[in-house]
């Protein structure tokens, strides 16, 4: 049965002293706002909140709101609901420094608690039902009023990676060395199954790939050379690509959006931010998203081998993991190389603003286009 909470802000001038006093349970005298960048978040507002008069907590934590322009699009991802589940189920538990939960809630819904099973009927249906159906949970999406709310540590140390500016080989290693001990400790783990809002990779693949197919032309009219042939090949095979992905592949948890965004640094450690779209899937997926969004177009393939050969090492040294191959590892990375092409030729859906957001999404392509020259689509070919 659906449940409302009774008050939560919606925008940020709701984010008043008296409010936050009652729910953080400590005075809060004043409260002045902040709006973390242009382009940090595509679907969500994210703010950092000066405290003052709190002596419990910090000087300042972070308030996640959804985005007024791509709320509906956030709704019909799950993605607010989704990164507040992952905080309060998985985030005291990870193997991997992530802000601490202060405050969270949402109106519950029962159609949401009950996606799995909805989205893997929808998924069923012929590809024409499927743009049909996704027309119409747009609709009903853009109809729901719910309400969400996330507070969270502000990681006052830590310097927010920048995706504009790219990473060189030795951040990268850095990166992908920590989340291997994640993908690790959740290798082929049962505790990955049966949450309602942690889906599969695959579970909307037909509704995914539809999606890809209706802008995949007009991406192209704008996209670097070199991607045409890679993406041509995709259009009868992205669904079917993606099934197999997940199905040879061993099941971990995934964060799903490992932008350079989204990883904060100290010097000596890395802290992960923005779970919003967190998945359970290959492990190969995040380390393709990751490299295509932060390593620099200049880089070789047998340097981007040396990458994957770190983030290999450390996955490879833990207990659960075994018959997993390198060689493996290089053909799931080139499948996750396209499923990441595949999800980015939508991206005239999301709305980026004027300013940074467009920048980072042009270089984000640029260095995609320069990863799908280690793609072999005969190899792949072969496996299908």
């Amino acid at each position: 049965m659906d449940t409302t909470v009774e008050y939560l802000p919606e925008r940020p001038d709701e984010l008043t002293a008296d409010w936050l006093s009652r729910i953080l349970d400590t005075p809060v005298s004043q409260v002045r706002r902040e709006v973390l960048g242009d382009g940090v978040g595509f679907m969500g507002d994210v703010l950092r909140l000066h405290l003052e008069g709190a002596d419990t907590l910090p000087d300042s934590i972070v308030v996640k709101l959804p985005k007024v322009e791509n709320r509906v699009m956030g709704e019909m991802l799950g993605v607010y609901e989704r990164e507040i589940m992952f905080f309060r189920e998985f985030g005291h538990r990870v193997p991997l420094r992530i802000p601490r939960l202060l405050y969270s809630e949402f109106d519950r819904d029962r159609g949401s608690e009950n996606q799995t099973e909805i989205l893997r009927r929808i998924d069923k249906l012929p590809l024409f039902f499927s743009n049909a159906i996704s027309f119409l949970g747009n609709k009903i999406a853009a109809a729901k009023k719910r309400r969400y709310l996330l507070i969270i540590e502000f990681l006052q140390d830590m310097q927010p990676g920048d995706q504009l500016a790219g990473l060189d080989i030795d951040g990268c290693k850095q990166v992908l060395g920590e989340v291997a001990a994640l993908h690790s400790a959740y290798w082929n783990n049962r505790a990955v199954d049966n949450h309602f809002w942690l889906l599969d990779l695959d579970i909307d693949a037909r509704l995914r790939h539809g999606m890809f197919c209706r802008h995949v032309d007009s991406f192209l009219q704008t996209a670097p050379g070199g991607m045409a042939d890679k993406l041509n090949w995709l259009k009868p095979r992205g669904e079917r690509l993606t099934r197999q992905f997940v199905a040879c592949a061993p099941k971990t948890l995934l964060h799903c959006d490992l932008r350079l965004d989204n990883v904060v640094f100290d010097g000596s450690q890395c802290a992960f931010i923005d779970w919003q779209l967190v998945r359970a899937g290959p492990a190969a997926f995040d380390v393709a998203y990751f490299l295509t969004s932060a390593l620099d177009e200049s880089v070789s393939t047998p340097q981007v081998k040396d990458i994957l050969n770190t983030y290999y090492d450390v996955l490879s040294a833990a207990d659960n993991v075994r018959g997993y191959t390198f060689d493996a590892l290089w053909l799931d990375y080139q499948r996750g190389l396209l499923l990441v092409a595949s999800n980015l030729s939508s991206v005239e859906q999301v709305e980026l603003g004027d300013g940074r957001g467009q920048a980072m999404m042009d270089a984000w392509i640029r260095r995609l286009a320069a990863r799908l020259n280690d793609v072999n689509l005969q190899q792949l070919e072969e496996t299908l």
